[in-house]
């Protein structure tokens, strides 16, 4: 039997929780299917946090990448889906140090993002700032709302 420890609201609820297993299963899944060795070396949970937000014309992707240098990381946009690719690394430890706790990964990570409706990866846009990426994604005409006058 498997118990789920639900962390309340501060964390998003137990939906939250849900999408982290999701994002968890996913990576699993794409990094065995790239070869188990790559999977001890590649691995760093999920990483980076995400948002995914729409307004009328465009969809607005934020990932927090704390201590990510700009120019370690790899934006692609192919189909429907958007992967950040990029290398966190840590400072080193003072020789003979012992660590008491260590939460902060290193090492290279993938992170893919599915998109609810098509965008026009040409004219996409990034943008980073104390450690945040923006990414601006324009909908093609064909996904943004129209309004259709009715005659009476």
């Amino acid at each position: 039997m498997a118990l789920f420890k639900w962390r309340g609201p501060a964390l998003g609820g137990p939906l939250w929780e849900l999408e982290r297993m999701r994002n968890y299963m996913e990576n699993v899944y794409s990094t065995l299917a790239s070869g188990v060795s790559q999977f001890r070396r590649n691995y760093t949970g999920v990483f980076p946090l995400v948002n995914l937000t729409e307004d009328d014309d465009n969809l607005y992707l934020t990932a927090e990448l704390p201590g990510v240098d700009p120019a370690a990381l790899e934006l692609t946009i192919k189909n429907d889906t958007v992967t950040v690719k990029g290398v966190r690394k840590t400072g080193p430890a003072a020789e003979g140090a012992n660590y008491h706790r260590r939460e902060r990964d290193a090492g290279s990570f993938s992170r893919s993002v599915n998109l609810p409706v098509k965008v026009g990866s040409d004219a996409a846009s990034a943008g980073f700032k104390n450690g945040v990426l923006t990414v601006i994604l324009p909908k093609v005409a064909e996904a943004r709302a129209h309004q259709i006058n009715i005659t009476t």
